[in-house]
């Protein structure tokens, strides 16, 4: 593995990397989700779509959770 000098890198570089580093954990994880944990996302996301209404927003859990 090549040495990364992150500290010499600009802000826009560090960025890609993180971007590029996330794409690639988040592309590991979804191919490791089981068929009954896929189809619960399914289901979820269909429940989501047909009421919008329902539930809370990633920013109010964030405020309530972590401040």
């Amino acid at each position: 593995m090549d040495t990364l000098h992150i500290e010499s890198m600009s802000t826009d570089e560090k960025i890609e990397l993180a971007e590029r580093l996330w794409q690639s954990i988040d592309k590991e994880r979804t191919e490791k989700l089981s068929p009954a944990q896929m189809q619960l996302l399914e289901n979820r996301l269909q429940m989501h779509s047909q009421n919008k209404e329902v539930g809370k927003s990633w920013q109010a859990i964030k405020q309530k959770y972590i401040h």
